[in-house]
C-alpha cells in the first residue's frame, strides 16, 4: 500500500510537470519553434522572428509593385513605339513629297522646256545661217538662190517646228515653272501663226505680231533653273 502511494505520488508529479511544460510551450508558441531531436531526445526552442504587418488601408504595395512596374514598362515601350512610328511616318510622307516633286520637275523638263528649247535652238541656228540677213546683196543670182533656200527651209523646217512648239504650249502649259510667265509663250504662238500666214500670203499686218524679245534666252534661263531645282530635290533623298 505504501509503495502504491509513492508510485501514485510520483506519477502525479510527473503528470503535473508535463502539463506545466505543455502550458509553457503553448504560451511561447507564438515566439518559439519547438524542435525535438530524434537522436538525443532533447527539445530545442528556437526564437521565431516576429513579422510585423503594416496596415495600409487594405492596399499591399509589395503585392502590387511588380504589376505597376510592368505597366509602366509597357507604357514606356508603347510610347517609344508610337514615337518611332510617328517619325517613320513623317519621314515616309516627306520622302513621298520629294519623289512627287521630282516627278513633276522631270515632267516639266521632258514635256515642256526641253522640247521648246531644243526646237527654238534649231530654228535659231537655221535663221542665223540661212535667214535674210545672210543673203548676198548683189541683186543677182546668189541673192535669189539664197532666198529660195530660205523659203524651202521655212516651209519644211521652221513652220513645222513652230507648230510643234505651239502644240507643246497648248498641251503642257500647266507645267510652266512658277518663276515663269505664260505671256511670252502666248505671244510666240500668235507670232508663229501670223508668220505662217505671211509666208503663204505676204502682208504688212505681220509686223504687228513680232517675235518675243529674247525668247530663246528667256526659255534657256528658266530651263537651267528647273534643272538646278531638280538636282537639289534629288539630293534631298540622299540626306
Amino acid at each position: 500500500m505504501r509503495h502504491f502511494l509513492i508510485i501514485t505520488f510520483f506519477f502525479f508529479l510527473s503528470t503535473f510537470h508535463s502539463f506545466g511544460e505543455r502550458d509553457s510551450i503553448k504560451r511561447l508558441i507564438a515566439d518559439t519553434i519547438l524542435i525535438k531531436s530524434t537522436i538525443t531526445k532533447d527539445t530545442l526552442f528556437l526564437k521565431q522572428i516576429e513579422q510585423t504587418s503594416h496596415d495600409n488601408g487594405g492596399f499591399e504595395w509589395k503585392i502590387w509593385l511588380p504589376t505597376f512596374t510592368a505597366l509602366i514598362v509597357l507604357l514606356v515601350t508603347n510610347l517609344v513605339t508610337l514615337y518611332k512610328i510617328r517619325i517613320d511616318t513623317k519621314e515616309s510622307i516627306k520622302k513621298e513629297i520629294i519623289i512627287s516633286k521630282i516627278k513633276i520637275e522631270r515632267e516639266r523638263l521632258e514635256k515642256f522646256y526641253d522640247p521648246i528649247f531644243t526646237t527654238l535652238k534649231s530654228n535659231s541656228a537655221i535663221f542665223s545661217s540661212y535667214g535674210p540677213q545672210t543673203f548676198p546683196r548683189d541683186n543677182g543670182v546668189l541673192e535669189t538662190e539664197a532666198s529660195e533656200v530660205w523659203k524651202q527651209l521655212v516651209q519644211n523646217v521652221i513652220i513645222p517646228n513652230n507648230k510643234k512648239i505651239c502644240d507643246t504650249i497648248q498641251q503642257f502649259s500647266h507645267l510652266i515653272d512658277t518663276s515663269d510667265s505664260i505671256d511670252k509663250y502666248l505671244d510666240y504662238s500668235v507670232h508663229s501663226e501670223s508668220f505662217e500666214h505671211f509666208i503663204n500670203f505676204p502682208n504688212a499686218l505681220h509686223k504687228a505680231f513680232k517675235y518675243p524679245t529674247d525668247f530663246v534666252a528667256s526659255v534657256e534661263t528658266i530651263r537651267t533653273k528647273v534643272l538646278q531645282d531638280l538636282k537639289l530635290t534629288e539630293n534631298k533623298l540622299l540626306v
